[in-house]
């Protein structure tokens, strides 16, 4: 069953979400070539129990740890590993926060270092760009299968292979509700949209020639191209408001 949230229920969302995005930035600004992935989960839970928050997908499902930190080929549920980031790196941060009852989660990618080819500027400027073609179509009335199709067709427009069977998902009192909703069309739900319903919108997509081509590492989490293509992840948390789509995990 689908929630819809109240004008109470989303100011806590968008304080937990708020959370979120405060942190991601900490991390991205902190992350630098030598550094670990355990480095950045360490300044995420520093920075969570600075707020007084729980880290929400800490021991969720088993997760080992409080942030996905997914490197290169390493599409998303990255576990924080010892090895250390290079110059040029792309780095996926996933996070989320509990903050009184409530989920925040959202998502970023960054290359580590000044120097960006043309190629990960492309992946991730076209994964950022589905994500707010995503979040155009959160109006009511509108449909979950009008998110699947801006963001496929975007990820398409930019040349890049969309990952199909991770998406995102209604956010509330708990980090996953209903509905899914999928990156691709081909396996979107039939839901219309209504004021009230918050969604986590999180398209994610590789450099590679094959749209979902991956496997999942002995570590149970990681998901990986088989390609060893280069990937990006990004995700919002947002309400659909009477006035349209409102983004709840982006600074101010």
């Amino acid at each position: 069953m689908i929630e819809l949230k109240t004008k109470e229920d989303i100011e806590k969302l968008r304080v937990a979400n708020k959370i979120v995005a405060e942190i991601l930035q900490k991390v991205k600004e902190a992350t630098k070539p030598g550094m670990t992935g355990i480095d950045l989960d360490r300044i995420a839970r520093e920075e969570t129990e600075k707020r007084g928050v729980k880290p929400a997908f800490l021991g969720l499902y088993g997760f080992p740890a409080a942030l996905c930190v997914s490197i290169n080929e390493e599409i998303v549920h990255g576990i924080p590993k010892d090895k250390p980031i290079k110059e040029g790196d792309v780095v996926s941060i996933d996070f989320g926060v509990v903050y009184e009852g409530w989920y925040g989660d959202a998502a970023i990618t960054y290359v580590v270092g000044n120097k960006i080819s043309e190629r990960k500027k492309r992946l991730l400027e076209g994964v950022e760009k589905a994500l707010m073609a995503g979040i155009e179509k959160c109006i009511p009335g509108n449909n979950i299968k009008d998110i699947a199709a801006a963001i496929e067709g975007t990820l398409k427009e930019y040349r890049l292979a969309p990952i199909c069977d991770y998406g995102g998902h209604g956010i509330g009192r708990k980090p996953h509700e209903e509905p899914h909703v999928s990156n691709c069309i081909a396996n979107a739900e039939d839901v219309v949209l209504k004021e009230g319903m918050v969604l986590a919108i999180e398209p994610m997509a590789t450099l590679g020639k094959r749209a979902n081509y991956y496997r999942k590492l002995k570590d149970g989490w990681t998901i990986v191209s088989k390609e060893k293509a280069i990937a990006a992840h990004f995700e919002h948390s947002v309400a659909i408001t009477e006035n349209g789509p409102e983004i709840l995990s982006k600074l101010d």
